[in-house]
Parts: C-alpha cells; sequence; structure tokens
C-alpha cells in the first residue's frame, strides 16, 4: 500500500469517527456548531460561510444539518438555551422561559441549511 493510500484511509477513519462522536453527542455537537456558525456572524454571512465548508467539508455539513433538523423536530429541552448561549441571540427573554422564538429562529435556519447544502450539492435549482 502506498503512503497516499494509508493516508487515505487514516483520513476516512477520522472522518467517520468524527461523524460518530456528533451522532452521540447531539447537545455537544449542536453547541459547537451554534458557536461556530453564529455567535460572531451575522445570518447572511454565516450561511456563506457555510457554502464554502460545504464545499470543502461536505461531510461535516451534512453533519450540521441533520442535526439541526433532528432539533428542530426534536425540541429537546437544553435547545434553546444553548442558542441563547452559544450563538449568543436574545429575543426578549430568557430561553427557558420562553423557548419558542429561539426554536421558531432555528427552524429558519434549517431550511437555509438545507437549502445551501442541496444547492452546492446539485447546483442551482
Amino acid at each position: 500500500m502506498t503512503e497516499n493510500n494509508e493516508l487515505g484511509w487514516r483520513i476516512l477513519h477520522e472522518i467517520e469517527q468524527d461523524h460518530e462522536w456528533r451522532e452521540q453527542n447531539p447537545a455537544l455537537f449542536f453547541a459547537e456548531l451554534c458557536d461556530d456558525l453564529w455567535r460572531t456572524t451575522p445570518d447572511d454571512e454565516a450561511l456563506e460561510v457555510f457554502k464554502i465548508r460545504v464545499r470543502n467539508a461536505g461531510w461535516w455539513a451534512s453533519d450540521v444539518v441533520d442535526c439541526v433538523e433532528r432539533v428542530v423536530a426534536d425540541r429537546p429541552d437544553w435547545a434553546a438555551r444553548t442558542l441563547e448561549h452559544s450563538a449568543d441571540l436574545w429575543f426578549g427573554s430568557p430561553a427557558e422561559e420562553t423557548p419558542e422564538p429561539y426554536l421558531d429562529w432555528l427552524a429558519e435556519r434549517a431550511v437555509e441549511l438545507r437549502s445551501a447544502l442541496d444547492e452546492v450539492r446539485t447546483g442551482p435549482v
């Protein structure tokens, strides 16, 4: 086996391990992606950054979309608080008291992220 093949297999193995970790730790991954995408970046800029990452790290981007869509669908107790702290959002009252605006905001972002992922993968519709 050549050195390039070994390196390729190691990289693939690391990608698979990262994916498994994200699946097993959705709350931690969600906090990480919120901080990474939205903490200091306006929504429209975050979406452009996400599109670049789709092109460069599609496996990560796919995990992001899957995680965000699961959070929107399942609405776990920790989601709104995570958005408040990790994405630095504020909708007039603490997320613990009124989680709906936070989760509604996330639902809008989920649609945008899915659209961006699909667009980069298949081309503009």
